[in-house]
């Protein structure tokens, strides 16, 4: 018993599953960006594996040489249903409303998205092996940018 709560301490205090930065930026308008591929990371409040996608995975995007300029990373709250954000058709959502239509359910998902807003590929879902992910997330967004 004791083991297993050694183990279980351990694996909460981890750093990986520990507070980060916070979210990534909120869209805004997607309907005027000009990424050839939106990354869009669906997430609940307090969600640790959402933190553990943010940082392994997300946050270094935007400083990649071969993405920079030509992805654009958010986040978005599908459990929200007071902040709204123009998406790639030009209507108004809030995460909420717009989880169903993308059939969204669990957290974290990760869609890619081309510029005018097509599915490049799978959803991701929930957080794997950085190395694994990291290499799927290539694969979406290379998909976005051939569509």
């Amino acid at each position: 018993m004791k083991a297993i709560l050694a183990v279980f301490m351990l694996f909460c205090l981890s750093p990986v599953f520990s507070a980060g930065e916070g979210a990534l930026a909120f869209p805004g308008n997607l309907y005027k960006q000009n990424a050839q591929a939106v990354v869009i990371l669906f997430s609940v409040p307090d969600c640790a594996y959402c933190e553990k996608v943010r940082q392994q995975s997300l946050r270094h995007i935007h400083t990649d040489p071969n993405y920079k300029g030509r992805v654009a990373v958010y986040e978005i709250d599908f459990s929200d249903s007071k902040r709204n954000f123009t998406w790639f058709d030009g209507n108004s959502y809030t995460g909420k409303s717009l989880a169903g239509p993308l059939n969204v359910k669990f957290s974290p998902t990760v869609i890619v998205f081309n510029a005018k807003g097509a599915v490049a590929g799978k959803p991701l879902l929930g957080a794997s092996l950085p190395e694994f992910y990291g290499a799927y997330l290539d694969e979406l967004i290379k998909a976005a940018w051939a569509l």
